[in-house]
């Protein structure tokens, strides 16, 4: 109980260090390595704004757990970003999703065949999913934080 409250208080608290007043809280956290914050933080906000982009904000805490290599709570966040989604609405952002779920599900054939299919087939806007992917399945063995950076 200590440690959850000391994470709601740290988060609050990070709001006057971020280094954009418009950027949202968890960028900096996220900047700063704060992963497990973040996923609280995120947590939080989805759970208690009823307005907020539940997708983005589940495929955000996702990431962080993907970061810390926790890859059971990124795979139960990761599927619960597209609960309201279908894959009709857009196939390249899926194959993304797929891809991804397959690294953290540790799959390295089904990564490299999302992998594949964005590589040869995406708009200028899924570029850098693309790239993503391809990083994860060349870095297979690294965590998912050092294995996704392509830059």
């Amino acid at each position: 109980m200590k440690k959850v409250t000391l994470i709601i208080v740290m988060t609050f608290l990070s709001n006057a260090f971020c280094q954009e007043k418009n950027e949202p809280q968890w960028w900096a956290m996220e900047r700063d390595g704060n992963y497990l914050e973040m996923a609280s933080h995120l947590l939080y906000k989805v759970q208690s704004d009823s307005t907020r982009n539940e997708h983005a904000d589940y495929m955000h805490i996702a990431r962080a757990y993907g970061y810390l290599n926790d890859y059971e709570k990124a795979i139960y966040y990761w599927k619960k970003s597209m609960i309201e989604l279908s894959e009709s609405n857009d196939e390249q952002y899926w194959w993304y999703f797929k891809g991804t779920l397959a690294f953290f599900e540790r799959n390295r054939e089904e990564l490299f065949k999302y992998m594949n299919l964005l590589k040869n087939d995406h708009s200028p806007y899924y570029a850098n999913n693309a790239k993503t992917l391809e990083a994860l399945y060349e870095n297979f063995e690294k965590g998912y934080r050092l294995a996704s950076q392509w830059k």
